[in-house]
């Protein structure tokens, strides 16, 4: 069930309402079968490998959490078992091509016909997290089966995060919060946005980009220049919309879920990027792979393996595909020669008297991280290497006059589309801007007078359904993300 879809418009009130009437200290049981009738959509079978993954990961955090003499040797085990599910369904026919590409074809690739169940590197990312944790002795193992179930299945974060941390979800379970209109109000206008952003600008970004990929081999130039920084921000546009409906719908039902972007496209460097996107994997491929590997406590050297490792894994993390071990590897290889070059950068600033904080250099440092960051994106998008590598060559050739002759309404926008779908990138950028200086806009609405409120509401809903790239005759496209 997505959440762009008829079926959860049904859905939703319905959990709302009775989250809304059922005890404080039930409810987290409501949750749990409303997030299993939401995952259940998905099919048995995947519903069958949620429960005997929550099953392995809740007998092992009781066993962990007794500090017996076989603890390591137990969260060993049930790490394997949980990420061996992650390697069978996601990874098995990838390591297969690559096996038979190694051994130069005298052994033939075996393809597996294997569906990836719904959300799974997702939930087994907050499932090994959790394991670590009590093993780390962060947080106590949860001894309620229930509660367990909850935090690693809640509905709104299963598809495509954020991946939350049990030490802050399972005491929400333990000492819910009070579920008030002014919650309710705040998470609404936050749903609100998401689906602005992914209905009125992603999918609409999307028709473009999809036109250039299916035909890159002819297309030179702005076209394809275009193209690429269309997706990266209907990348952006798709799974921060994505974020906001699920951090929206969360605070609705009364439980608080992490941020997952901080205006990442506003970084000055790969490493404030990364800092800023899918804020929940980034801080858990931190504390949970490149601390334990050494972090950069063990010299240079070490650090930059750690940090190509790193990113290796996030790549394939991912997508099983070289494109995707591609997309990893560079943003990798971008900060090993960002803190290479550091001294010869701190050197020129020097020489030139460049003021690091003004806002000239900060431009400067903000359009080159974007620039480095949408060439990547390229790798993320391409059906392979080579059409990705086509296409950036590509999009170097001069053709600046495709801008005003009319050239970019040829790829399946019109002209009032394309400037809606400008429109929206630019209203992206102001609302990151004016979020970057610690202003949440959703709360500055709430504190406006009502009438000025329910405006503003009305509209927003009146342009997500105008404005927005659905209903019948056109097959909206799932969330990016939720194929991961």
């Amino acid at each position: 069930m997505s959440f762009i879809s008829f079926a959860f418009m049904a859905f939703l009130p319905i959990a709302v309402l009775v989250n809304f009437i059922v005890p404080a200290k039930y409810r987290y049981i409501w949750l749990l079968i409303v997030s299993m009738v939401f995952y259940s959509t998905a099919g048995i079978d995947a519903v069958g490998i949620l429960l005997l993954s929550i099953l392995s990961v809740y007998m092992s955090g009781i066993y962990i959490g007794k500090k017996k003499g076989m603890a390591k040797l137990v969260l060993f085990l049930c790490l394997l078992f949980n990420i061996g599910i992650l390697f069978v369904f996601k990874y098995l026919n990838f390591f297969m091509v690559i096996l038979e590409k190694v051994t130069l074809g005298s052994v033939e690739a075996a393809h597996f016909n294997m569906i990836l169940p719904l959300g799974l590197s997702f939930y087994i990312l907050k499932s090994v997290g959790y394991l670590i944790d009590v093993y780390r002795d962060k947080i106590e193992p949860e001894e309620n089966f229930f509660k367990l179930a909850l935090f690693i299945s809640f509905f709104p974060q299963i598809v495509a995060g954020p991946i939350e941390r049990a030490g802050n979800m399972l005491t929400q379970f333990d000492n819910p919060k009070p579920i008030d209109f002014d919650r309710f109000r705040n998470g609404f206008l936050q749903v609100l946005w998401g689906y602005f952003l992914k209905l009125v600008i992603a999918e609409r970004l999307a028709i473009f980009v999809n036109t250039v990929f299916d035909t890159s081999d002819g297309i030179r130039g702005s076209v394809a220049f275009v193209a690429i920084i269309f997706y990266t921000f209907e990348i952006y546009a798709d799974f921060a919309g994505y974020s906001h409906i699920a951090i929206g719908i969360a605070r609705i039902l009364g439980i608080d879920v992490m941020k997952n972007f901080e205006c990442p496209y506003l970084a000055m460097s790969i490493a404030e990027f990364w800092r800023r996107w899918h804020v929940s994997l980034s801080s858990w491929f931190r504390d949970y792979l490149y601390i334990p590997l050494g972090g950069n406590r063990k010299g240079t050297v070490r650090k930059f393996i750690n940090i190509l490792i790193v990113f290796t894994v996030s790549g394939l993390w991912h997508g099983a595909d070289f494109t995707f071990l591609a997309w990893g590897l560079i943003h990798g290889i971008y900060q090993v020669i960002g803190s290479v070059l550091s001294p010869f950068r701190d050197k020129v600033t020097k020489v030139f008297n460049v003021g690091r904080a003004s806002f000239s250099h900060r431009v400067v440092k903000t359009v080159g991280t974007f620039i480095l960051v949408a060439y990547a994106w390229v790798f993320f998008r391409a059906d392979d290497i080579y059409q990705a590598l086509g296409i950036i060559r590509n999009s170097f050739a001069f053709t600046p006059w495709k801008y005003v002759d009319g050239s970019m309404y040829q790829y399946g926008l019109t002209r009032g589309s394309y400037l809606v779908g400008i429109f929206g990138i630019v209203l992206m950028i102001i609302v990151d801007l004016v979020n970057n200086r610690g202003i949440v806009i959703r709360e500055k609405i709430l504190c406006q007078g009502m009438w000025l409120r329910w405006i503003i509401m009305i509209v927003g809903i009146l342009v997500t359904v105008v404005c927005g790239i659905w209903g019948p005759g056109y097959d909206v496209s799932d969330f990016i993300y939720k194929q991961f």
